[in-house]
């Protein structure tokens, strides 16, 4: 004869996963990548929106999946975050695992092999959906996402009519996002103001963005460009303009991932003539700084991977050192002039 056992359930949930459960889920693909970022809490699906507009599209799942878990918790500051918390951030990382630090206000960790992060947020942090979305969200994302793809930061337009893109690397506040609106405003696609991504697919290469559909200027910058409106954001110790291009230019963005007939990689610097000057340059001057602007790896194997991806753009772009004069219409012509 069998018993049945009244239940016993605890009353003293000491890990709070109750409250911790993940009740909020939001679905995306950056770059043909399935990720799934969950919460306790609805409003951070906000932060896991404004992250999926940044990324390029794509119809192809390209990719091992992503799960991002954010929590909540009922404790920690409650006042607005200070202005800098940007530049308080702490970032540490150990073989595949990789954390970021907000102090009080919050912390996360993520493992790149299987491509899990957990985030945990306190209430004051979770309502600041910019925040959350740029320094969580994507950090661990693009992490993810750069395990698969090569990166580059740079600034890129796309010709769509010639299926030419136009890349330019260059040190801060050299003008290249600058160049790239400019590009834009004469007809060009604009395809990313941070990082070109790069995946290798026969002899093409396939490109997405990061961010899109957005740009970030000081204010002198700004002031060139008096249709553009945006939210003031502290970034690198200076005032920014985040601008949503969707809203300037809705038919001059590059949502989609594309494979461009032809490349130009352009290293930008600037010189004091109101002309702008474009050189050719070869493989072995410019990969000291292509080491500089791409991703650090001690893996041997994303390395490898990495450097073999690098070295194939190298090979199939025309090489260029593009020498920015005053000129806006100068800009505007020497890059419509380049060839293979």
């Amino acid at each position: 004869m069998t018993t049945e056992l009244p239940p016993i359930v605890p009353t003293d949930d000491f890990w709070s996963r109750r409250a911790n459960a993940q009740t909020h889920v939001f679905e995306c693909a950056p770059y043909g990548i399935p990720a799934t970022i969950s919460s306790n809490d609805e409003g951070v699906l906000a932060a896991a929106r404004l992250s999926a507009a940044r990324y390029s599209r794509s119809d192809i799942q390209r990719g091992r999946p992503i799960r991002i878990r954010c929590i909540v918790a009922d404790r920690g500051p409650r006042e607005p975050i200070p202005d800098d918390l940007a530049d308080r951030l702490v970032y540490s990382g150990l073989e595949d695992w990789i954390t970021l630090s907000a102090g009080e206000w919050g912390r996360g960790f993520a493992n790149l092999q299987s491509r899990e992060a957990c985030v945990f947020l306190s209430p004051a942090l979770a309502h600041d959906a910019r925040f959350v979305s740029r320094y969580f969200l994507d950090h661990y994302v693009l992490n993810m996402v750069l395990t698969e793809w090569a990166m580059l930061h740079a600034s890129c337009a796309f010709d769509v009519e010639r299926q030419r893109l136009i890349v330019m690397v260059a040190t801060h506040n050299i003008g290249k996002s600058t160049t790239a609106l400019r590009l834009a405003r004469a007809g060009y696609a604009f395809l990313a103001d941070g990082m070109a991504l790069l995946q290798r697919e026969g002899d093409s290469l396939v490109v997405g963005g990061y961010p899109i559909g957005e740009v970030k200027l000081r204010d002198d910058v700004l002031a060139w460009f008096p249709e553009y409106r945006g939210q003031a954001v502290h970034a690198r110790e200076q005032q920014k303009t985040i601008v949503n291009l969707r809203a300037a230019h809705p038919s001059r963005i590059v949502e989609t991932l594309i494979t461009p007939a032809s490349i130009h990689l352009c290293f930008v610097e600037r010189h004091a003539a109101p002309e702008t000057r474009v050189a050719v340059t070869h493989m072995p001057e410019v990969l000291p700084i292509v080491a500089a602007n791409t991703a650090y790896w001690n893996d041997a194997a994303r390395l490898e991977h990495n450097t073999i991806t690098l070295h194939h753009l190298l090979r199939i772009a025309s090489l260029h050192r593009l020498y920015l004069g005053s000129d806006p219409d100068g800009i505007i012509a020497a890059v419509n002039q380049l060839t293979n």
